[in-house]
């Protein structure tokens, strides 16, 4: 989110109307020719083409989440207006493609008005779809509510091995992302004015008074089940279920606030050997970087 095109001429595309009161563009494009119209606005959207000054930045920041809200209310009206095309799971997907990992101001990035109506169509309609998969991970580094509902029924419904551990996997880290956010804002009252706007003030506070002890103990569980019953699986990307499961597992009994820190070897900046263990009881901050 560094660019952007002058003018915000790419916010200002005008896309096909999808609206149930134009029966002229029904004639003139299929369910699938609005899906792909739809698609490369949503995708330009967020194509800049400039380096930003930092007050630039944020109000393409906002314009850049408003426009991705308006697409995606209209990927869901897509849908409705055609329940039974196949289009239908891919519009609502994309729907909620975009997940909002950084707590924006709301006055800066608008409500999203489209992500409630999208998971109700997707838990209703298309909760047995095999491509379900990308969706669950995608979501897994967010934290609203719809989220883990959606997790939780995707794991126990759908009827594909693959989509199932890949939900599974990604319900781990959910909780997992969701409970150090919530270690943030403890420490951050701003920081929790802004999750409230942004995911409902209600959800939040009942978030608070659960047992942060319980969430981790149900995401140590869930690697162990993705390890356990989906460890073979190879969904895209690098490495199989079972190896992001003890990735995630390592990181829960290891790396969290109040663990030992692991053993650490390496070479520092002036080539000489160094061991973590040197350095006991002394406060240390290790960078880790790669030239690749």
């Amino acid at each position: 989110m560094s660019r952007i095109v002058g003018g915000f001429l790419v916010l200002g595309l005008v896309l096909p109307s999808v609206s149930a009161e134009d029966p002229a563009q029904e004639r003139l494009a299929t369910p699938a020719e609005q899906y792909k119209a739809l698609l490369k606005a949503q995708e330009s959207a967020s194509s800049p083409g400039r380096v930003l000054s930092d007050e630039e930045r944020m109000v393409f920041i906002g314009e850049t989440y408003k426009r991705r809200n308006e697409i995606a209310l209209r990927f869901v009206e897509l849908a409705e207006r055609y329940p039974k095309d196949p289009i239908a799971v891919d519009a609502l997907i994309r729907a909620v493609w975009y997940v909002n990992t950084t707590p924006w101001p709301v006055e800066l990035v608008g409500k999203d008005d489209a992500r409630a109506r999208a998971f109700a169509l997707l838990l209703r309609d298309h909760l047995r779809s095999e491509k379900l998969g990308p969706l669950c991970e995608r979501v897994s580094s967010g934290f609203c509510k719809e989220y883990e509902t959606f997790l939780r029924a995707v794991l126990e419904q759908n009827p594909h091995r693959a989509v199932r551990a890949q939900a599974c996997l990604a319900l781990a880290h959910y909780l997992t992302n969701r409970s150090q956010r919530l270690d943030l804002i403890g420490d951050q009252p701003g920081l929790a004015r802004e999750f409230g706007d942004l995911f409902g003030g209600e959800y939040l506070a009942g978030l608070q008074r659960q047992d942060r002890g319980k969430a981790t103990g149900e995401a140590e569980t869930l690697f162990e089940r993705a390890a356990r019953d989906y460890g073979d699986v190879k969904p895209p990307g690098a490495g199989t279920i079972g190896e992001r499961a003890e990735a995630g597992l390592f990181e829960i009994r290891r790396l969290v606030v109040g663990k030992v820190a692991p053993g650490i070897e390496g070479q520092d900046q002036d080539d000489r050997r160094f061991k973590l263990s040197d350095y006991r009881g002394k406060v240390v901050l290790i960078d880790f970087w790669s030239e690749y």
